[in-house]
């Protein structure tokens, strides 16, 4: 059963809906193309899943926790063709960005803080999505990462919103 999506919560323009990425032409992209593509499917799914997890489990709203679980299918949907290309392009072990640290950035102290990072980082990587996107030997749809960057505005408010209430309504 599928719940209603709360009026605030934009669909997806229906010319906008049938985008899939199914295929990228491999004689317009270079593998370092493909690398910060597939490095930026990766964030967004990885942080959206952060953040449903804690609409589902921690605040038990499943309307958040649906529209969280939509924005990520929607986003990360990629044929079987287009992974093996990620795949193969992708060099974990010789990434010069692994061991880079930034201070404060390995520890949180509430889970407020983590809704915080895990909503800037799918933000930034929908942004970095969203610029290449305007590339034209890039085959993406820059409205598709923008149309989901805003509503993961909205939802993170939502969302750090009925937190700070869940954690103030505790400690009453």
């Amino acid at each position: 059963m599928r719940l209603a999506k709360p009026e605030r919560y934009l669909a997806l323009p229906p010319e906008l809906a049938v985008l899939e990425l199914t295929h990228l032409d491999m004689e317009t992209m270079s593998n370092q193309t493909l690398r910060i593509i597939d490095a930026n499917l990766n964030r967004i799914g990885e942080g959206l899943r952060v953040l449903e997890e804690i609409a589902r489990l921690l605040l038990d709203d499943a309307a958040l926790s649906q529209q969280l679980k939509d924005i990520r299918h929607e986003m990360v949907k990629v044929d079987l063709s287009l992974e093996q290309q990620f795949l193969q392009a992708r060099n974990s072990e010789g990434d010069v960005g692994i061991n880079l640290e930034v201070s404060g950035e390995e520890k949180y102290k509430e889970i407020p803080e983590t809704v915080v990072a895990n909503a800037r980082r799918v933000q930034e990587a929908l942004r970095v999505m969203e610029e290449l996107a305007k590339n034209p030997d890039i085959p993406l749809e820059s409205d598709k990462f923008k149309w989901a960057r805003f509503n993961l505005y909205t939802i993170e408010k939502e969302l750090f919103s009925k937190l700070m209430r869940r954690g103030k309504a505790q400690s009453e």
